[in-house]
């Protein structure tokens, strides 16, 4: 069933909102994250979770702003506020949004940090993997991925030992997005498949590792950051296909729920 927003943007409360906050907030505290400022600008009730969203950018959006530091968030998150309103689709739209995130995980993300390891061979291999079209397409990508952990995982020693400086570049803020917002379609579609997303996770880890001491890692981590704003926006164009018959609208589009990535 499509669901569309009828809400329209309130540029008075725009213009109110300086700076966003961190986490879900109270009703008339003042401080408002990411998602509630949407509900905010398009008049509907208090909540993180507004009607009018695309739930599946509202999951990634949640999750990314929450991790990034405040200058970060106003800059990066602030601008899009207006342009998530009226983004909430139909459940093909959703799937196919959550695909896009989790094409993004294997062929931008990873790549990123295997190029900085010196892994070259390896990262071009994912990046020009064909583009997943849906979920179940990371089956035909198991042995590329394991492939990718185990050359990656020579630095696990590293990678124990410095773990929390590796993790706060690899698995940041836009990686626990994506994770958050395709964490229930990999457990949906099977052990095989959320095995496939959990080698993704930990090859980009293991590979920040063997880059440490080595090259700085925030360069990568910033870089990464502009581009899942490119992400999102590509997610806010999505629209939904023309009804060809060729996705069962029966499958709902899967839940997204705070579920962050750790070792």
């Amino acid at each position: 069933m499509v669901r569309t927003a009828s809400s329209a943007i309130d540029p008075d409360r725009f213009t109110q909102i300086a700076t966003l906050a961190a986490g879900a907030h109270r009703e008339g505290g003042g401080a408002m994250c990411a998602m509630e400022a949407v509900a905010y600008i398009a008049r509907e009730p208090p909540s993180d979770q507004p009607e009018c969203a695309s739930p599946s950018i509202a999951a990634f959006i949640r999750t990314w702003s929450d991790g990034l530091p405040q200058a970060e968030r106003d800059g990066l998150i602030l601008p899009l506020l207006p342009r998530l309103v009226g983004t909430h689709g139909s459940d093909v739209l959703e799937r196919r949004r959550v695909v896009t995130v989790a094409d993004w995980l294997v062929r931008t993300h990873l790549p990123a940090w295997f190029h900085l390891a010196k892994l070259n061979v390896e990262a071009d291999e994912l990046a020009d993997l064909p583009e997943l079209q849906a979920i179940a397409d990371l089956a035909t990508l198991c042995d590329h991925l394991k492939r990718a952990r185990k050359r990656a995982a020579v630095a696990n020693l590293t990678l124990r030992q410095t773990g929390s400086v590796v993790r706060a570049a690899a698995w940041d803020a836009a990686q626990q997005a994506a994770w958050v917002t395709i964490r229930d379609a990999l457990e949906a579609a099977g052990p095989p498949i959320l095995a496939a997303g959990w080698d993704a996770a930990y090859a980009s880890a293991y590979a920040a590792a063997r880059a440490y001491g080595k090259a700085p890692l925030e360069p990568t981590r910033r870089a990464l950051q502009h581009s899942a704003l490119a992400l999102v926006e590509r997610l806010i164009e999505a629209r939904d296909p023309a009804s060809d018959g060729s996705e069962r609208s029966a499958v709902p589009a899967p839940a997204h729920h705070s579920a962050e990535l750790r070792p």
